[in-house]
Protein backbone atom coordinates (compact mmCIF):
# COMPACT_ATOMS: atom_id res chain seq x y z
CA UNK A 1 0.00 0.00 0.00
CA UNK A 2 1.61 3.59 -0.90
CA UNK A 3 2.11 6.19 2.10
CA UNK A 4 -0.41 9.33 2.08
CA UNK A 5 0.83 12.31 0.97
CA UNK A 6 0.04 13.93 3.20
CA UNK A 7 14.97 50.30 1.85
CA UNK A 8 14.73 52.05 -0.89
CA UNK A 9 16.50 55.25 -2.14
CA UNK A 10 13.92 58.32 -1.23
CA UNK A 11 12.34 59.09 -4.78
CA UNK A 12 11.49 62.90 -5.78
CA UNK A 13 8.00 64.51 -5.51
CA UNK A 14 5.98 63.71 -8.58
CA UNK A 15 5.30 66.46 -10.74
CA UNK A 16 1.77 68.37 -10.48
CA UNK A 17 0.29 66.65 -13.63
CA UNK A 18 1.94 63.53 -12.21
CA UNK A 19 0.25 63.29 -8.85
CA UNK A 20 -3.27 62.30 -9.29
CA UNK A 21 -3.95 58.60 -9.82
CA UNK A 22 -6.43 56.70 -10.61
CA UNK A 23 -7.22 53.19 -8.46
CA UNK A 24 -8.55 49.88 -10.27
CA UNK A 25 -9.30 47.15 -9.44
CA UNK A 26 -7.31 43.93 -10.74
CA UNK A 27 -8.80 42.50 -13.81
CA UNK A 28 -7.19 39.12 -13.07
CA UNK A 29 -10.71 37.17 -12.57
CA UNK A 30 -10.25 34.67 -15.87
CA UNK A 31 -7.91 31.97 -15.21
CA UNK A 32 -5.33 31.59 -17.58
CA UNK A 33 -4.35 27.80 -18.25
CA UNK A 34 -0.64 27.47 -19.10
CA UNK A 35 1.39 25.10 -21.03
CA UNK A 36 4.98 25.83 -20.68
CA UNK A 37 7.63 24.10 -22.48
CA UNK A 38 9.14 24.08 -19.42
CA UNK A 39 7.14 21.87 -17.16
CA UNK A 40 5.44 18.78 -17.47
CA UNK A 41 2.66 20.94 -15.84
CA UNK A 42 -0.39 22.96 -16.44
CA UNK A 43 -0.26 26.10 -14.97
CA UNK A 44 -3.16 27.71 -13.80
CA UNK A 45 -3.45 31.39 -13.88
CA UNK A 46 -0.52 33.41 -15.07
CA UNK A 47 1.58 33.11 -11.98
CA UNK A 48 -0.25 29.26 -11.11
CA UNK A 49 -1.73 30.69 -8.55
CA UNK A 50 -5.57 31.20 -9.58
CA UNK A 51 -6.41 28.54 -6.48
CA UNK A 52 -4.78 31.22 -3.88
CA UNK A 53 -6.81 34.02 -5.68
CA UNK A 54 -10.16 31.92 -4.86
CA UNK A 55 -9.27 31.76 -1.44
CA UNK A 56 -8.17 35.28 -0.93
CA UNK A 57 -11.48 36.29 -2.41
CA UNK A 58 -13.54 33.96 -0.23
CA UNK A 59 -11.43 35.07 2.94
CA UNK A 60 -11.81 38.93 2.20
CA UNK A 61 -15.25 39.70 0.93
CA UNK A 62 -18.59 38.44 3.47
CA UNK A 63 -20.73 38.10 0.74
CA UNK A 64 -18.64 35.86 -1.56
CA UNK A 65 -18.14 33.65 2.06
CA UNK A 66 -21.60 33.11 3.28
CA UNK A 67 -22.58 32.27 -0.46
CA UNK A 68 -19.87 29.43 -0.65
CA UNK A 69 -20.30 27.79 2.52
CA UNK A 70 -23.92 27.92 2.56
CA UNK A 71 -23.94 26.25 -0.35
CA UNK A 72 -21.63 23.92 0.20
CA UNK A 73 -23.26 23.17 2.94
CA UNK A 74 -26.77 22.51 0.89
CA UNK A 75 -24.63 20.33 -1.35
CA UNK A 76 -23.46 17.97 1.18
CA UNK A 77 -26.95 18.23 3.46
CA UNK A 78 -26.82 15.19 5.86
CA UNK A 79 -24.75 13.47 4.38
CA UNK A 80 -24.06 10.35 1.79
CA UNK A 81 -27.08 7.58 1.77
CA UNK A 82 -28.55 5.46 -0.40
CA UNK A 83 -31.95 4.14 -1.55
CA UNK A 84 -31.20 0.31 -1.46
CA UNK A 85 -29.20 0.54 2.34
CA UNK A 86 -31.44 -2.08 3.83
CA UNK A 87 -31.36 -4.63 0.80
CA UNK A 88 -27.88 -4.66 0.29
CA UNK A 89 -26.80 -3.84 4.01
CA UNK A 90 -22.99 -4.77 3.44
CA UNK A 91 -22.27 -3.09 0.35
CA UNK A 92 -23.54 -0.06 1.91
CA UNK A 93 -21.36 -0.54 5.50
CA UNK A 94 -18.30 -0.48 3.04
CA UNK A 95 -19.47 2.38 0.93
CA UNK A 96 -19.79 4.39 4.63
CA UNK A 97 -16.39 3.07 5.32
CA UNK A 98 -14.80 4.36 2.60
CA UNK A 99 -16.61 7.71 2.04
CA UNK A 100 -16.36 9.49 5.93
CA UNK A 101 -18.46 12.28 6.79
CA UNK A 102 -15.66 14.77 6.73
CA UNK A 103 -13.83 13.94 3.97
CA UNK A 104 -17.23 14.39 1.85
CA UNK A 105 -18.00 17.77 3.52
CA UNK A 106 -13.97 19.15 2.38
CA UNK A 107 -15.41 17.39 -1.52
CA UNK A 108 -18.57 19.47 -1.19
CA UNK A 109 -16.70 22.64 0.21
CA UNK A 110 -13.85 22.85 -2.53
CA UNK A 111 -16.14 21.64 -5.85
CA UNK A 112 -18.19 24.87 -4.78
CA UNK A 113 -15.38 27.41 -3.56
CA UNK A 114 -12.99 25.99 -6.24
CA UNK A 115 -14.83 24.69 -9.02
CA UNK A 116 -13.65 21.17 -8.72
CA UNK A 117 -12.23 18.88 -5.89
CA UNK A 118 -9.81 15.67 -5.88
CA UNK A 119 -9.85 12.29 -3.86
CA UNK A 120 -6.67 10.77 -3.05
CA UNK A 121 -7.60 6.94 -3.74
CA UNK A 122 -5.25 4.00 -1.88
CA UNK A 123 -5.15 0.61 -3.17
CA UNK A 124 -4.42 -2.37 -1.78
CA UNK A 125 -1.03 -4.05 -2.39
CA UNK A 126 -2.21 -6.15 -4.89
CA UNK A 127 -3.86 -3.03 -6.46
CA UNK A 128 -6.98 -5.35 -6.12
CA UNK A 129 -9.17 -3.13 -4.21
CA UNK A 130 -9.92 0.57 -3.03
CA UNK A 131 -8.84 0.56 0.92
CA UNK A 132 -9.12 4.16 1.71
CA UNK A 133 -10.76 7.43 0.14
CA UNK A 134 -9.00 10.61 1.41
CA UNK A 135 -9.69 14.17 0.59
CA UNK A 136 -7.01 15.89 -1.27
CA UNK A 137 -6.80 19.99 -1.46
CA UNK A 138 -7.44 20.79 -4.88
CA UNK A 139 -5.07 23.52 -4.32
CA UNK A 140 -2.09 21.47 -3.87
CA UNK A 141 -2.49 19.87 -7.34
CA UNK A 142 -1.50 20.75 -11.16
CA UNK A 143 -2.85 18.69 -14.08
CA UNK A 144 0.03 16.93 -16.31
CA UNK A 145 -0.08 17.98 -19.88
CA UNK A 146 -2.27 15.65 -21.52
CA UNK A 147 -0.95 12.95 -23.98
CA UNK A 148 -3.22 11.49 -26.42
CA UNK A 149 -6.52 13.57 -24.90
CA UNK A 150 -6.05 12.32 -21.52
CA UNK A 151 -4.84 13.67 -18.29
CA UNK A 152 -2.28 10.69 -16.79
CA UNK A 153 -1.06 12.10 -13.89
CA UNK A 154 -1.41 15.41 -11.46
CA UNK A 155 1.72 17.22 -9.78
CA UNK A 156 1.23 17.67 -5.80
CA UNK A 157 2.97 20.59 -3.97
CA UNK A 158 1.49 21.60 -0.92
CA UNK A 159 2.34 25.58 -1.56
CA UNK A 160 3.16 25.78 -5.38
CA UNK A 161 4.19 30.10 -4.72
CA UNK A 162 7.53 27.56 -3.03
CA UNK A 163 8.16 26.04 -5.98
CA UNK A 164 11.81 26.76 -7.83
CA UNK A 165 12.43 26.33 -11.12
CA UNK A 166 14.66 23.55 -11.28
CA UNK A 167 12.21 21.69 -8.77
CA UNK A 168 9.91 18.79 -10.02
CA UNK A 169 7.47 17.88 -7.00
CA UNK A 170 6.05 14.71 -6.80
CA UNK A 171 3.81 13.02 -9.32
CA UNK A 172 0.84 11.11 -8.63
CA UNK A 173 -1.61 9.41 -11.65
CA UNK A 174 -4.60 10.04 -12.41
CA UNK A 175 -7.47 7.24 -11.66
CA UNK A 176 -7.07 4.45 -13.61
CA UNK A 177 -3.92 5.57 -15.34
CA UNK A 178 -1.33 3.01 -13.27
CA UNK A 179 -0.87 0.31 -10.96
CA UNK A 180 0.57 2.50 -8.49
CA UNK A 181 -0.50 2.08 -4.65
CA UNK A 182 -2.04 5.66 -4.74
CA UNK A 183 -4.17 7.54 -7.42
CA UNK A 184 -6.03 11.25 -7.98
CA UNK A 185 -9.48 11.06 -8.54
CA UNK A 186 -10.30 14.71 -10.20
CA UNK A 187 -13.53 15.72 -9.91
CA UNK A 188 -14.59 18.80 -12.42
CA UNK A 189 -17.62 19.91 -14.41
CA UNK A 190 -17.23 20.66 -18.11
CA UNK A 191 -16.58 23.91 -19.10
CA UNK A 192 -16.63 25.23 -22.62
CA UNK A 193 -13.03 26.28 -23.83
CA UNK A 194 -11.70 24.49 -20.51
CA UNK A 195 -10.08 20.99 -20.42
CA UNK A 196 -7.56 20.31 -17.69
CA UNK A 197 -9.20 22.79 -14.71
CA UNK A 198 -12.83 24.22 -14.64
CA UNK A 199 -13.51 27.63 -13.79
CA UNK A 200 -16.31 28.41 -10.66
CA UNK A 201 -19.63 28.56 -11.46
CA UNK A 202 -19.47 32.42 -9.87
CA UNK A 203 -16.87 33.73 -11.97
CA UNK A 204 -18.89 36.87 -12.88
CA UNK A 205 -19.21 37.71 -9.27
CA UNK A 206 -15.16 37.38 -8.47
CA UNK A 207 -14.78 41.84 -9.16
CA UNK A 208 -17.76 42.36 -7.25
CA UNK A 209 -16.24 40.50 -4.48
CA UNK A 210 -12.87 42.49 -5.10
CA UNK A 211 -14.94 45.43 -4.65
CA UNK A 212 -16.63 44.44 -1.54
CA UNK A 213 -12.84 43.73 -0.21
CA UNK A 214 -11.73 47.19 -1.03
CA UNK A 215 -14.59 49.05 -0.23
CA UNK A 216 -13.62 47.75 3.42
CA UNK A 217 -10.31 48.34 3.46
CA UNK A 218 -10.64 51.63 2.60
CA UNK A 219 -12.82 52.21 5.53
CA UNK A 220 -10.24 50.43 7.78
CA UNK A 221 -7.67 52.59 6.71
CA UNK A 222 -9.44 55.86 6.68
CA UNK A 223 -10.52 55.37 10.28
CA UNK A 224 -6.93 53.86 11.48
CA UNK A 225 -5.65 57.12 10.05
CA UNK A 226 -8.03 59.11 12.25
CA UNK A 227 -10.71 59.82 9.00
CA UNK A 228 -8.64 62.71 8.70
CA UNK A 229 -6.32 65.48 9.69
CA UNK A 230 -7.21 66.81 13.36
CA UNK A 231 -4.42 69.25 14.05
CA UNK A 232 -2.36 71.37 11.62
CA UNK A 233 1.15 72.71 13.44
CA UNK A 234 2.82 76.18 11.75
CA UNK A 235 6.31 76.65 12.93
CA UNK A 236 6.63 80.53 11.67
CA UNK A 237 10.32 81.20 11.89
CA UNK A 238 11.89 79.53 9.52
CA UNK A 239 12.28 76.30 7.84
CA UNK A 240 15.05 73.95 9.46
CA UNK A 241 17.44 71.21 7.66
CA UNK A 242 15.81 67.91 6.87
CA UNK A 243 17.43 66.44 9.82
CA UNK A 244 15.63 68.94 12.62
CA UNK A 245 12.48 68.64 10.53
CA UNK A 246 12.35 65.11 11.38
CA UNK A 247 13.35 65.22 15.00
CA UNK A 248 10.20 67.77 15.81
CA UNK A 249 7.98 65.59 13.77
CA UNK A 250 8.59 62.25 15.06
CA UNK A 251 8.72 64.21 18.97
CA UNK A 252 5.01 65.71 17.96
CA UNK A 253 4.31 62.41 16.58
CA UNK A 254 4.62 60.51 19.95
CA UNK A 255 3.00 63.29 21.69
CA UNK A 256 -0.54 63.41 20.31
CA UNK A 257 -0.94 60.07 18.34
CA UNK A 258 -1.82 56.88 19.82
CA UNK A 259 -5.05 55.08 19.86
CA UNK A 260 -6.53 57.85 22.08
CA UNK A 261 -5.47 61.02 20.17
CA UNK A 262 -6.68 58.78 16.53
CA UNK A 263 -6.21 61.86 14.63
CA UNK A 264 -3.18 62.35 12.16
CA UNK A 265 -1.53 66.07 11.89
CA UNK A 266 -0.20 68.48 10.09
CA UNK A 267 3.37 69.99 9.82
CA UNK A 268 4.12 73.44 8.16
CA UNK A 269 7.62 74.79 8.13
CA UNK A 270 7.09 78.43 7.24
CA UNK A 271 9.29 81.82 6.82
CA UNK A 272 7.04 83.80 8.27
CA UNK A 273 3.30 83.60 9.84
CA UNK A 274 2.39 85.65 6.64
CA UNK A 275 3.45 82.37 4.32
CA UNK A 276 2.18 79.71 6.90
CA UNK A 277 0.43 76.97 5.18
CA UNK A 278 -3.11 77.02 4.37
CA UNK A 279 -5.00 73.99 4.43
CA UNK A 280 -8.27 73.34 1.89
CA UNK A 281 -10.87 70.34 2.74
CA UNK A 282 -11.98 68.43 -0.63
CA UNK A 283 -15.70 67.89 0.84
CA UNK A 284 -18.02 65.08 -0.69
CA UNK A 285 -21.44 65.41 0.54
CA UNK A 286 -22.68 62.36 -0.74
CA UNK A 287 -19.75 60.09 -0.01
CA UNK A 288 -21.68 57.64 2.49
CA UNK A 289 -24.37 57.27 -0.40
CA UNK A 290 -21.77 56.12 -3.10
CA UNK A 291 -20.13 53.64 -0.89
CA UNK A 292 -23.67 52.26 0.25
CA UNK A 293 -24.46 51.98 -3.33
CA UNK A 294 -21.33 50.32 -3.95
CA UNK A 295 -21.82 48.31 -1.19
CA UNK A 296 -25.23 46.97 -2.08
CA UNK A 297 -24.43 46.31 -5.62
CA UNK A 298 -21.57 44.47 -5.12
CA UNK A 299 -24.03 42.19 -2.76
CA UNK A 300 -26.27 41.89 -5.14
CA UNK A 301 -23.77 41.00 -8.00
CA UNK A 302 -22.02 38.43 -5.84
CA UNK A 303 -25.27 36.58 -4.68
CA UNK A 304 -26.05 36.62 -8.66
CA UNK A 305 -23.09 35.56 -9.92
CA UNK A 306 -23.87 32.32 -6.98
CA UNK A 307 -27.46 32.27 -8.40
CA UNK A 308 -28.87 32.69 -5.24
CA UNK A 309 -32.60 33.05 -5.59
CA UNK A 310 -32.72 34.54 -1.82
CA UNK A 311 -30.44 35.82 0.18
CA UNK A 312 -31.87 34.10 3.13
CA UNK A 313 -30.99 30.41 2.33
CA UNK A 314 -27.53 30.90 2.58
CA UNK A 315 -27.99 33.41 5.89
CA UNK A 316 -28.20 36.50 4.62
CA UNK A 317 -30.98 38.68 6.24
CA UNK A 318 -33.15 40.39 3.53
CA UNK A 319 -35.33 43.54 4.22
CA UNK A 320 -38.64 41.66 4.32
CA UNK A 321 -40.08 39.38 7.11
CA UNK A 322 -39.34 35.78 6.91
CA UNK A 323 -43.37 35.39 8.10
CA UNK A 324 -45.10 36.64 5.50
CA UNK A 325 -42.90 35.39 2.65
CA UNK A 326 -42.86 31.69 3.98
CA UNK A 327 -44.72 30.48 0.80
CA UNK A 328 -42.10 32.69 -1.12
CA UNK A 329 -39.21 31.19 0.41
CA UNK A 330 -40.76 27.58 0.06
CA UNK A 331 -40.39 28.75 -3.84
CA UNK A 332 -37.00 29.83 -3.42
CA UNK A 333 -35.50 26.98 -1.50
CA UNK A 334 -37.37 24.37 -4.13
CA UNK A 335 -35.76 26.41 -7.28
CA UNK A 336 -32.32 27.04 -5.91
CA UNK A 337 -32.15 22.93 -4.74
CA UNK A 338 -33.04 21.75 -8.44
CA UNK A 339 -31.01 23.87 -10.36
CA UNK A 340 -28.22 24.97 -8.17
CA UNK A 341 -27.54 22.23 -5.94
CA UNK A 342 -28.70 18.71 -7.88
CA UNK A 343 -26.46 19.44 -10.31
CA UNK A 344 -23.58 19.89 -8.68
CA UNK A 345 -24.35 16.93 -6.90
CA UNK A 346 -24.81 14.71 -9.71
CA UNK A 347 -21.42 15.74 -11.07
CA UNK A 348 -19.82 14.55 -7.29
CA UNK A 349 -21.62 11.68 -7.22
CA UNK A 350 -21.17 10.26 -10.09
CA UNK A 351 -17.24 10.77 -9.92
CA UNK A 352 -17.72 8.39 -6.59
CA UNK A 353 -20.14 5.62 -8.42
CA UNK A 354 -16.66 5.40 -10.29
CA UNK A 355 -14.78 4.00 -7.25
CA UNK A 356 -17.83 2.12 -5.81
CA UNK A 357 -17.86 0.32 -8.89
CA UNK A 358 -14.25 -0.98 -9.13
CA UNK A 359 -15.33 -2.39 -5.91
CA UNK A 360 -18.14 -4.23 -7.28
CA UNK A 361 -20.47 -2.23 -5.26
CA UNK A 362 -23.55 -1.42 -6.84
CA UNK A 363 -25.85 1.28 -4.78
CA UNK A 364 -28.11 3.84 -6.08
CA UNK A 365 -26.51 6.56 -3.62
CA UNK A 366 -27.75 10.17 -3.17
CA UNK A 367 -26.97 13.38 -0.64
CA UNK A 368 -29.58 13.38 2.21
CA UNK A 369 -31.52 16.85 1.53
CA UNK A 370 -31.39 19.68 3.79
CA UNK A 371 -34.63 20.68 2.63
CA UNK A 372 -37.58 20.67 4.95
CA UNK A 373 -40.01 18.26 4.83
CA UNK A 374 -42.90 20.47 4.03
CA UNK A 375 -40.74 21.90 1.40
CA UNK A 376 -39.95 19.07 -0.53
CA UNK A 377 -41.79 18.44 -4.35
CA UNK A 378 -43.32 15.09 -4.73
CA UNK A 379 -44.93 16.09 -7.97
CA UNK A 380 -42.22 13.66 -10.16
CA UNK A 381 -41.93 11.32 -7.47
CA UNK A 382 -42.85 8.23 -8.28
CA UNK A 383 -41.12 5.22 -7.32
CA UNK A 384 -40.03 4.61 -3.49
CA UNK A 385 -36.63 5.17 -4.14
CA UNK A 386 -37.35 8.80 -5.99
CA UNK A 387 -39.37 10.08 -2.98
CA UNK A 388 -36.54 9.04 -0.57
CA UNK A 389 -34.10 10.88 -2.17
CA UNK A 390 -36.32 13.97 -2.22
CA UNK A 391 -37.06 13.64 1.45
CA UNK A 392 -33.87 12.10 2.84
CA UNK A 393 -36.82 9.60 4.46
CA UNK A 394 -36.69 6.19 4.61
CA UNK A 395 -39.90 3.60 3.49
CA UNK A 396 -40.31 2.68 6.97
CA UNK A 397 -42.52 6.43 7.47
CA UNK A 398 -44.65 6.02 3.99
CA UNK A 399 -47.43 7.03 5.92
CA UNK A 400 -46.06 10.27 6.85
CA UNK A 401 -44.94 10.73 2.82
CA UNK A 402 -48.42 9.87 1.99
CA UNK A 403 -49.75 12.45 3.41
CA UNK A 404 -47.41 15.03 2.13
CA UNK A 405 -48.47 13.49 -1.46
CA UNK A 406 -51.97 13.92 -0.56
CA UNK A 407 -51.74 17.68 0.59
CA UNK A 408 -50.18 18.47 -2.30
CA UNK A 409 -52.62 16.85 -4.85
Amino acid sequence: MGKRIPNRKPQPLPKIKDSVHVVSLSSYTAPEVIESKRYDWVGYGDDNMYFQYLIDRYNGSPTNNAAVNGISEMIYGRGLDATDSEIKPKEYKKMKELFSKDCMKKVCYDYKMMGQAALQIIYSKDHSEIVEVSHMPVETLRAEKALNGEIKGYYYSPDWSEVKPNERPKRISAFGMSKDGIEILYIRPYRAGYYYYSPVDYQGGLQYAELEEEIANYHISNIQNGLQPSILINFNNGTPDKEQRDMIERAIYEKFSGSSNAGKFILAFNDSKELAATVDPIILNDAHQQYQFLSDESMKKVMVSHRIVSPMLVGIKDNSGLGNNAEELQTASLLMDNTVIRPMQVTILDELEKILEFNNINLDIYFKTLQPLEFTDLTNAISDSEIEKETGVKRDVEETIDEQIEEKE
